[in-house]
């Protein structure tokens, strides 16, 4: 145990240097840095059903201070799912969070608004898929396809 013990607080200690330089190259303003982290648990008693837990988060950065965040969790002890998608230009912010309970049957989603207003949804929205056209891989007027909005489906 003593073994498992430092091992574990060996790789904590990696995670938390290598998330502290993410951190130092995301700063970069003219840099290009992508991070993921995820968790899964699996345990199982006797006959009862297994129990399952899972979060994972993203973070996308660009030049300008462009960013997108993605976070979800899903945790089948206690039947919560959670999502939440966020888009970022320097300190203005739209983050999108969806979650359910699958054994009440609640769902709720919440949009929070950072240096915005609401009626600047749209704009701001527009104007963070514009940015991000720029990052594209270069293609000819015709092929470009004008922005979809996205839905967060369970």
């Amino acid at each position: 145990f003593s073994a498992m013990d430092r091992m574990m607080s060996n790789m904590r200690n990696s995670m938390l240097e290598m998330h502290r330089k993410f951190d130092d190259l995301s700063m970069n303003p003219d840099g290009h840095t992508f991070s993921s982290s995820s968790v899964m648990t699996y345990s199982k008693v006797g006959d009862e059903p297994p129990k399952v837990f899972q979060a994972s988060a993203q973070t996308r950065t660009a030049p300008g201070g462009v960013k997108e965040t993605r976070k979800a969790l899903k945790d089948s002890e206690s039947g919560l799912e959670q999502m939440a998608i966020g888009h970022h230009i320097q300190d203005r912010a739209h983050v999108i969070k969806k979650s359910k309970n699958c054994r009440t049957g609640d769902e709720e989603m919440n949009q929070e608004f950072i240096n915005l207003d609401e009626n600047e949804a749209q704009s701001f929205d527009e104007e963070w898929q514009k940015e991000i056209m720029k990052f594209r891989p270069s293609r000819t007027r015709s092929s470009v396809e004008a922005p979809k909005s996205r839905s967060i489906n369970y």
